[in-house]
């Protein structure tokens, strides 16, 4: 398995969140500077933050047999709209299902252009 940069995951990021922006009603991006910064924070907030609330959450995504997990994803994406300014989410629900939306498109996208293993 090859190793993708953070830069790598930034582009894959970007491109995530024009399809999704596209995709949902809810979700509102204002210009290419605010999809750059959405893209650089997402980006480390998934390489910082996330870790650790997996960590903390390892019971109640055990007990619900890994659903949880689709949650920290949708809070991930909401934290991202809190701390961007030009960067709106109508609501969690809009979240949750952008977050899945962004991980299927991240997964496609490393799979067909970095030769990634399902």
């Amino acid at each position: 398995m090859k190793h993708i940069s953070f830069f790598t995951k930034i582009i894959i990021n970007l491109i995530a969140f024009i399809i999704v922006g596209k995709m949902f009603k809810g979700v509102y991006i204002d210009g290419i500077f605010t999809l750059i910064a959405i893209s650089v924070l997402f980006g480390l907030l998934n390489a910082f933050v996330k870790p650790l609330l997996t960590i903390i959450t390892i019971p109640l995504t055990i007990i619900t047999f890994g659903i949880f997990y689709l949650f920290i994803n949708g809070f991930m994406v909401w934290l991202t709209s809190v701390l961007i300014s030009g960067f709106t989410i109508a609501g969690f629900s809009t979240a949750f299902w952008a977050a899945i939306f962004l991980s299927l498109i991240s997964w496609l996208a490393e799979m067909i252009f970095f030769k990634r293993n399902a």
